[in-house]
């Protein structure tokens, strides 16, 4: 196997990662330093990162069968695009290459994605008819009368030959604002079912200008709650996302 591949499987970062690690000489082969990107090993080889031993786990029965992800913006949601090297994927380490994702963020957008190995927690989290909801954080180019769009975004705004209703909408308060009373340029949305491009479209509706929209929170899990870096991934439980079932 070639070493990259190796590396990778170890969880010690994407592909595009561990070829760094190698290239940078912080990879040993039975005690050699290794810098061939082409170069192979097999399981019986001892192998080190920094000095320190790794070796492959067994066939991951191990698997998180749930991982949160915070999703930088710039990179698509997707396992492959011919025209877009950089997806979610290109992130994860080898062993969540064949994970699910439960929704989608665009390209543009940033924030809370749940990947899964377990396609009843993916229909779970992604059918309407369970109702979970997500919040996300926008901020607009120019502060707007939040009560007034609030109603108009909960009544239905048609787009699209769709009708797009929110929950939910009021002022974020994610920063301290020097706007007029019942202004604000940074909202909280709540959406049951989100359609593609929702809260893009709906704005856009009203002519207002999104600079930047940020999941925060998918049911009960909510990024506000423990600390997880753009571009990193966290292993989480159900029940953090759904809650306890009734009985």
């Amino acid at each position: 196997m070639r070493i990259n591949a190796f590396l990778a499987k170890l969880g010690l970062g994407s592909r595009r990662k561990v070829e760094e690690l190698v290239l940078s000489g912080r990879i040993k082969v039975n005690g050699s330093t290794i810098t061939d990107l082409s170069f192979q090993v097999s399981l019986e080889d001892s192998v080190s990162f920094d000095g320190k031993a790794v070796q492959m786990e067994e066939e991951s029965a191990k698997r998180p069968k749930i991982i949160a992800f915070n999703k930088p913006a710039g990179y698509l949601t997707s396992h492959e695009d011919k025209f877009h090297e950089n997806t979610i994927f290109s992130l994860l380490p080898e062993g969540f290459q064949k994970y699910n994702y439960a929704g989608r963020l665009d390209l543009d957008s940033r924030g809370l994605l749940l990947l899964s190995i377990d396609g009843d927690f993916i229909q779970k989290v992604t059918h309407p008819r369970n109702k979970i909801d997500k919040e996300y954080i926008i901020s607009l180019k120019q502060p707007v009368a939040w009560k007034a769009i609030a109603d108009e975004f909960m009544l239905g705004v048609r787009e699209g030959g769709d009708t797009l209703r929110a929950l939910s909408v009021k002022p974020a308060n994610v920063v301290p604002e020097k706007t007029a009373p019942g202004f604000t340029s940074y909202l909280s949305i709540i959406l049951k079912e989100g359609k593609k491009r929702q809260i893009r479209r709906m704005c856009k509706a009203k002519e207002m200008v999104v600079l930047d929209l940020y999941r925060i929170r998918i049911g009960k899990l909510d990024l506000r709650d423990f600390v997880l870096d753009e571009g990193k991934y966290k292993v989480v439980t159900e029940e953090q996302v759904l809650g306890k079932p009734t009985a």
